[in-house]
């Protein structure tokens, strides 16, 4: 499967995460938080992106097309530090979205 057909095609994986979080027992993160969650348009755009960065971060770890040239290794490093902050952003969108709900302003 091409790339640009990955996200069209991801199902629930860009959300995992937190469906993950909500089914810990641990957690404080319930099941009815991730469902709300899912019903935000910026969590889900941020969830996606966060998952496609994770992915093209596997696919360039993988990739052959460009061998071990400095294009292939600028790529992958920029990748690299890419998703992390996406992935940092996406939790405090969620933290942000959690506190409002428990303290009953979660709009959402």
């Amino acid at each position: 499967m091409t790339f640009k057909h990955r996200l069209p095609n991801a199902g629930l994986q860009p959300y995992a995460y937190e469906k993950d979080r909500a089914r810990n027992d641990d957690d404080e993160f319930s099941y009815s938080d991730y469902e709300q969650l899912l019903s935000d348009e910026t969590y889900c755009r941020l969830a996606e992106l966060r998952w496609l960065a994770a992915e093209l971060e596997k696919e360039l770890a993988h990739d052959d097309v460009l061998g071990d040239s400095d294009v292939h290794d600028a790529i992958f490093d920029a990748v690299a530090n890419t998703d992390a902050p996406i992935a940092e952003a996406v939790d405090e969108y969620v933290a942000g979205k959690m506190a409002a709900h428990r303290s009953g302003v979660y709009e959402g």
